[in-house]
């Protein structure tokens, strides 16, 4: 994000020598930019409030509106906090903060690398799914995982992201990897990408794999992907799929390869959010 007309520091870490570089990089900024979003005032809020800071951008993620709506229903709504401008990763994520009784609105704020030349699909069809963490494998929708594979035990999967010492039990049909930092030699032997969480701000998993021309089922509505939201259409669109893997007519995701290109390329999203940024300074 920093350029010649820039400076752009990041303040995330949460050591007592950060907190001091933080506290002071606070109060002498333009604007504070914080990924994630609260209704209450949490530490970082409290100082911007004691510094008089007021363009402050909250960029809601996902799981941070889970939080905010347990305290919506408690009541412990801020009336300062809703005055800052609330930015959502994606159309879903702005509408459950609208809901909150918030002005939000959906900006686009990820970045994705568009792969050139990507590998075509792999010979062998395979699916491959995602479980950050074995407490959080239900809002990852590893029960609706187990049963697709259950039901189709022609069709090999694939699990990462569980880390190292954590496993889950699942037909042999399902692999298991741990957590990488870079998929992307995991997205090459992938036919298909399924993504069914029961909540989700924006997978990268998925705009990676859009990148790499993967087929997706997320169950979320986002072009190039298929929207599916149960297991029995998870198993009708993979089963489709499969037939037409063997038949040899399926080929690469050019619909899902495009979008990445138009809409999450770097260099559109670091203007359109400097641009962004400089109106809300000179407002």
């Amino acid at each position: 994000m920093e350029n010649d007309r820039w400076v752009v520091l990041d303040r995330s870490g949460h050591g007592p020598l950060q907190l001091v570089d933080l506290a002071r990089d606070l109060a002498r900024c333009d604007l504070a930019y914080t990924w994630g979003g609260r209704i209450s005032m949490g530490k970082f809020l409290w100082a911007s409030r004691v510094l008089g800071k007021r363009k402050i951008v909250m960029l809601w993620s996902g799981s941070d509106v889970l939080f905010a709506q347990k305290e919506f229903a408690a009541g412990a709504r801020s009336p300062w906090v809703a005055e800052m401008v609330h930015w959502a990763v994606s159309p879903w994520i702005a509408d459950e903060v609208r809901a909150l009784g918030l002005p939000c609105e959906y900006v686009q704020a990820s970045f994705v690398n568009v792969v050139p030349q990507p590998q075509p699909l792999p010979k062998k069809f395979s699916v491959l799914v995602f479980v950050g963490h074995v407490e959080k494998a239900d809002l990852y929708g590893w029960d609706r995982i187990l049963e697709v594979a259950q039901r189709l035990p022609r069709i090999e999967f694939h699990l990462c992201g569980l880390p190292e010492g954590q496993s889950l039990v699942g037909p042999a049909s399902i692999k298991l990897h741990n957590w990488m930092s870079d998929v992307s030699p995991l997205l090459e032997q992938t036919t298909v990408v399924y993504r069914p969480v029961r909540h989700d701000g924006l997978s990268f998993m998925v705009l990676e794999a859009l990148s790499h021309g993967r087929h997706v089922l997320y169950s979320y509505p986002l072009p190039g992907c298929f929207h599916v939201t149960t297991a029995s259409m998870a198993c009708e669109h993979l089963e489709m799929l499969r037939e037409r893997h063997e038949a040899g007519t399926l080929d690469l995701n050019e619909q899902g390869r495009n979008y990445i290109a138009r809409e999450y390329a770097p260099e559109k999203v670091r203007s359109e959010l400097l641009r962004r940024w400089e109106q809300i300074i000179l407002s």
